[in-house]
Order: structure tokens, then C-alpha cells, then sequence
């Protein structure tokens, strides 16, 4: 009989970049996710900052060079490392913010909203509802009804 191989484990690795091209590669390997999140955070900062910055840098030249690596830089860096450290729900911050935009897109498509493998009824939501009522969702004694507690 053949072994099944669960390729759970190996899907949830990295992307490590190590080759450029054929010819070219890095003496050390870069993880995709943080290279990505290096890139569109410099470009945020570039286009949040650099007018500032730069009219910063006319009145200060000599200030204004170690103000330039500590934003271009600095920031960068700083929330690669945030974003490594922070996991809300138990994911990362990418697979978070595709878990809450792929939330709000069936909410708006009014397609079924699952939690915690529970079907929630329409209007659960809802903020004339949320606001009057405390909700508490736990899983029933057969694992698959949720118990729905609402206390006013």
C-alpha cells in the first residue's frame, strides 16, 4: 500500500529567492514574503515622505543625509520586522489581511460567512444588531451547531 504524503508542511515553507538568473545567484537567500513587504513599504514611505523630506534635506544637508537612511531604511525595516512579529488570529499579517478582505468581499456579495467552521446567519453583523445585543458563538456538544447566545 502506498504512503500518503501530506505536502501541508512543505507548501507552508518560505519562497526563498537564492538564483537571479542562470549565471548570477545571492551569497545568501531572501524570503519572498519580507522582500515583498521591504518593497511596497519603501515605495509607501517614498511617496508618504519624500516632498517633506526633501524640503528638510534643503534646509539641513548635513542632518538631512542621516534622516534620509533612517526613513528610506529605517521604516522599512522596522515594520518587516512588526510584520514577522505579529500574528493576529494566529496568522500572518498577509494571511490575515487576505482572510479580512476575502470577509468583507462574500459580506458584500452577501455570500455565507463561516466561523470557526460554523455557518453565522445573514445579518449577524449588522451594526443596528451588534450595538443592541451582546453575541456569544460557541460549538454545540455535536461540534457542528453553533450555540448562539444573545444577552441584552
Amino acid at each position: 500500500m502506498a504512503e500518503v504524503y501530506n505536502y501541508q508542511k512543505a507548501l507552508k515553507q518560505d519562497i526563498v529567492i537564492r538564483k537571479i538568473s542562470g549565471d548570477m545567484s545571492l551569497p545568501v537567500g531572501i524570503s519572498l514574503k519580507p522582500f515583498v513587504i521591504f518593497i511596497v513599504s519603501f515605495l509607501a514611505v517614498y511617496l508618504l515622505f519624500h516632498d517633506p523630506l526633501k524640503a528638510f534635506y534643503r534646509v539641513n544637508s548635513g542632518l538631512g543625509k542621516l534622516v534620509y537612511v533612517g526613513v528610506y531604511i529605517g521604516i522599512p525595516i522596522g515594520l518587516v520586522t512588526l510584520a514577522n512579529r505579529l500574528k493576529p488570529d494566529g496568522l500572518g499579517l498577509v494571511q490575515y489581511g487576505v482572510s479580512i478582505s476575502a470577509f468583507g468581499v462574500k459580506k458584500i456579495l452577501s455570500r455565507t460567512v463561516y466561523y470557526h467552521d460554523c455557518v453565522l446567519p445573514t445579518g449577524y453583523f449588522e451594526a443596528s444588531y451588534m450595538a443592541d445585543t451582546v453575541v456569544l458563538v460557541e460549538r454545540g456538544n455535536d461540534g457542528k451547531k453553533p450555540l448562539v447566545n444573545t444577552k441584552q
